[in-house]
């Protein structure tokens, strides 16, 4: 064996160690859905405020109630996460307006003994809100104000106004309820409805195209595969392996060492420095990605551009890339079902979706839609369909290629809440990049399946928040 061979053997090897510790250390960690379910879960507790709707039992069928919110929480609270003192600190307040008092009482005391600072506090303050009788503690409006949120806020602040004899601001927060509920309500259908409605347009897309397919003439050719590349099994896996490792090289070795240095004199704390971290992060992936192929790809007799698809220009990337949204839609929310209920709230997930669930300013906002909605689908349809894909395909069985291509586009986000659901996602992506035979097609649907789930998480995070 040569030396080159023994580098690429040994490389690949530890490559494969770091994918398997990755993925199996993500599923001692939480997923990141947990937490999502739980933003919907508050969200439609506010919504449940709005009196429009009609009676408690009215709103009950149509939203839930406070009994299925404790049922959320205690869900996800049976696995250990950072956010487990404040969680608690809600719970205790469902179980209170549930009328379970002595579970809030334990819930509460429970943290007055192990929690300190601002949770300590608002603990004391709470169990004193609902004692018997009550016990109204300094500084208890503030505390309130500054460690609850949505929901939970309010109803402390009901509790404490009733108990100071205050109409005035139990007035004026009663409005403020009112108005919070009707956006809540709102947010909740828009998200609700939205990935319904896709839904059912994607299935009927499919249903045309499985028609048109079983329609097909015999003498119609069907469409062809995308272009044979002239390197073979040996040469992808090196240039995948090799990718792989300067992945690696970056995340865990750079990047790690630019954090510690720059650490010493500004922690990266805020949602604004870990997004820029994630930002500098990715922005030295894409640029070692694209360089290691431009070099790979440059002895093959062409410019490394010309081995990408674009047949069909803008028009027909924007058609196949909406369609392709719309027709993965269903697919890949029936797997994260199913990836759901196999792991249970095991798995992990993308560590940008907890930047953004912590994102409060437009500037963050932006740099971090920039990252995944125009960065990521940019750089990794060139890599896994552009290159792997349209390398399989000429080895492969077509079906075969695309899913080997999607279940690598999963393994690559190194967590097992994912995989299911990003194959699923990475084998639709590849289907439509062979139909429309343009790369910018695919572009197009991961740009748009990013956004969408952007847009999501803005708009259950932004529906917890006192005032929007």
């Amino acid at each position: 064996m040569s030396l080159k061979r023994l580098v690429l053997a040994a490389l690949s090897v530890v490559v494969a160690a770091l994918i398997t510790v990755s993925l199996v250390g993500s599923y001692l960690e939480p997923q990141t859905q947990g937490q999502i379910n739980l933003l919907q879960t508050n969200l439609s507790l506010q919504a449940h405020e709005w009196q429009e709707l009609g009676d408690v039992a009215t709103r009950d069928r149509l939203i839930g109630n406070v009994q299925s919110a404790i049922e959320a929480y205690e869900q996800v609270l049976a696995t250990p996460t950072p956010q487990n003192q404040r969680l608690r600190l809600e719970l205790g307040l469902l179980y209170a307006d549930a009328g379970q008092r002595d579970r809030a009482f334990d819930t509460w005391q429970h943290l007055i003994n192990e929690a300190q600072g601002a949770t300590h506090s608002t603990a004391e303050v709470l169990m004193g809100l609902w004692a018997d009788p009550p016990q109204l503690l300094p500084d208890a409006e503030t505390l309130i104000k500054n460690a609850l949120q949505g929901w939970f806020r309010d109803r402390a602040l009901k509790r404490l106004y009733e108990l100071q004899q205050r109409p005035d601001a139990l007035t004026a927060l009663t409005t403020a309820v009112q108005n919070r509920a009707q956006a809540a309500f709102y947010r909740l259908v828009l998200i609700g409805t939205t990935p319904l409605l896709g839904s059912l347009i994607g299935i009927v897309l499919w249903i045309v195209w499985i028609y048109q397919h079983l329609r097909r003439r015999p003498q119609e050719q069907p469409l062809p595969p995308l272009t044979a590349v002239p390197w073979g099994w040996e040469t992808l896996w090196a240039g995948m392996v090799i990718w792989f490792a300067l992945f690696f090289a970056i995340s865990l070795v750079l990047m790690p060492l630019v954090r510690s240095f720059i650490g010493m004199a500004l922690p990266l704390r805020s949602a604004m420095a870990q997004t820029l971290y994630a930002l500098l992060t990715y922005a030295l992936m894409t640029l070692a990605g694209l360089s290691w192929l431009w070099y790979f790809l440059r002895s093959f007799g062409k410019r490394p551009s010309d081995w990408l698809r674009w047949q069909g220009g803008l028009g027909g990337a924007l058609r196949w890339g909406v369609s392709g949204y719309l027709a993965a839609l269903p697919l890949v929310l029936l797997s994260s079902l199913i990836s759901q209920a196999l792991l249970k709230n095991q798995g992990g997930g993308n560590p940008l979706l907890e930047i953004i669930l912590q994102s409060r300013d437009y500037t963050t906002f932006a740099l971090l839609y920039v990252m995944v909605a125009v960065m990521a689908p940019f750089f990794e349809e060139i890599l896994f369909r552009g290159f792997f894909f349209r390398s399989v395909q000429s080895y492969l069985p077509l079906g075969m290629a695309m899913g080997l291509t999607g279940l690598l586009f999963a393994i690559a986000h190194l967590n097992l809440a994912d995989l299911l659901p990003l194959t699923v996602l990475g084998t639709v992506l590849s289907y439509i990049y062979w139909r429309s035979q343009n790369l910018g097609a695919a572009m197009v649907l991961h740009s748009l399946w990013n956004s969408g789930s952007f847009l999501g998480l803005l708009l259950l995070s932004g529906g917890t928040e006192a005032g929007f």
